[in-house]
């Protein structure tokens, strides 16, 4: 989702698709390519597509962290992410490296069509980006998600809002936190939250606003209206950002490029899930139900 936001930013046409709903038939195959997301490089449903997209002459290219996996094997290309071993099962720095890798090959992509447009400066973002590990120690190394997460172990669930790359930002925040937490936890598109979810929302069900410097206009104004209905709202953004006063909590991220912003964010999230999950005595390396690799369907 992050990639093809970034994607159609340029005027390239992209969709993110699950792999296990992917059907070639609703997708156009002429001059189509199809980038397969897997850390494992072994994930059957994500495999499974890959073959279907090539059994209809789509080109494929595997982004992946292991060498040599049946991924990297398979595909037309490999671009590898190289995080280094994934011990958890709820993949952390996966998903940084798997963004900067994408956005890296979604620039790439844009040169390459005559049609694209630049719409992020190319060098402000690659500075943006060679700052990440310096940024993200930043942010590891601050409390503030520590003493969130106390504020509200006690909560009885948890939301996530984003817009624009924000929205995936939510979507990984809620999926780490309902895996190690074994709380229900829920992102949504800010501007979706109206449409029902709104109901949901209660004094005791904390909201998490990403915010990225922007498309941040959906997102300020939703929180304030869960805001209104009693939730707390605790948001993630720069630190230079005035919007930040809508939150009760604040969890601050260095100011940096829009495209690095949501990065940082979700290391905060991150946080998060793991000092939830560590005061409510879950195992947080080896969560119940889940494998490593999902390889069979």
């Amino acid at each position: 989702m992050y990639a093809s936001s970034l994607l159609s930013y340029t005027g390239v046409e992209a969709s993110a698709e699950r792999a296990s709903e992917f059907r070639p038939t609703s997708t156009p195959t002429e001059d189509a390519l199809v980038v397969a997301v897997t850390q494992s490089g072994e994930t059957a449903d994500t495999l499974n597509a890959m073959r279907v997209a090539q059994d209809h002459g789509m080109e494929t290219v595997a982004v992946t962290n292991v060498v040599g996996s049946t991924a990297a094997r398979e595909a037309d290309e490999t671009v590898y992410i190289r995080a280094g071993p994934e011990i958890g099962v709820a993949a952390t720095k996966t998903f940084s490296s798997q963004t900067v890798t994408l956005t890296l090959l979604t620039e790439r992509i844009a040169d390459d069509i005559p049609e694209a447009s630049q719409y992020f400066d190319r060098d402000a973002l690659l500075e943006g980006l060679e700052s990440v590990p310096e940024t993200l120690e930043t942010v590891l190394y601050r409390n503030e998600a520590a003493e969130t997460a106390r504020q509200y172990e006690d909560a009885q669930a948890y939301f996530f809002i984003g817009s624009g790359l924000g929205y995936p930002v939510a979507l990984e925040g809620a999926l780490k936190f309902k895996e190690i937490t074994y709380e229900h936890a829920e992102g949504f598109a800010s501007g979706e939250l109206k449409h029902g979810p709104l109901a949901l929302v209660t004094p005791n069900t904390p909201v998490f606003a990403v915010l990225t410097g922007h498309e941040d206009e959906r997102t300020l104004k939703n929180a304030t209206e869960a805001a209104a209905r009693g939730a707390p709202v605790i948001t993630v953004g720069p630190r230079s950002s005035e919007d930040l006063n809508v939150g009760d909590e604040h969890l601050q991220i260095p100011d940096t490029h829009p495209v690095v912003a949501g990065l940082l964010a979700n290391v905060h999230l991150q946080l998060i899930s793991y000092h939830t999950a560590d005061l409510l005595g879950r195992s947080i390396d080896k969560p119940r139900n889940l494998a490593k690799s999902v390889t069979v369907e």
